[in-house]
């Protein structure tokens, strides 16, 4: 089984798959997909649709978990961008009859460290540890494959069979 685990961002949405089929989950394949700022929203989203079609294609997932959006007061603006970002991941997964499951930040770090508080090098340092792999370059594919671990680790809790 393969999860597929994504950070969703306008600028940078981060992946990151892990192969279920041994004992432990082991990394499978990690990396990001950038838009560039210069370029208008609509371009950035479909980009960000096409790119993901590739991925999707490439990987064959069983199922995509995200994690889910959250806003800050302060910057309502980016809630709403981020919100289409989400919708382009919703509309390419079913395109492609995938189960898509959402995460929230605190699940993901109550999941992988034990505290709803948790910072981003611990999230980072837990998924090193899980997979153990080292030095993983980005923030976004790490938060990717801390989504990717929670949905492992919460699979029955999400109704997930296999």
């Amino acid at each position: 089984m393969i999860i597929l685990g994504l950070d969703p961002g306008l600028a940078s949405t981060g992946y990151g798959a892990i192969s279920c089929d041994a004992r432990v989950p082991a990394l499978h394949s990690i990396g990001a997909i950038k838009t560039p700022p210069s370029e208008p929203v609509p371009k950035r989203l479909f980009q960000i649709h096409s790119d993901l079609t590739v991925l999707v294609g490439k990987l064959k997932p069983d199922f995509v978990a995200i994690e889910n959006a959250f806003s800050l007061v302060k910057y309502p603006k980016a809630g709403i961008v981020l919100g289409g970002v989400i919708g382009v991941i919703y509309l390419t997964m079913f395109q492609h009859d995938l189960p898509v499951f959402e995460v929230s930040p605190r699940e993901i770090k109550n999941c992988l460290v034990g505290s709803g508080g948790a910072t981003k090098n611990q999230i980072k340092a837990a998924v090193e540890r899980a997979l153990h792999i080292n030095n993983i370059s980005s923030f976004h594919a790490a938060d990717a494959l801390a989504v990717a671990l929670t949905a492992y680790y919460r699979k029955g809790s999400l109704g997930i069979t296999k």
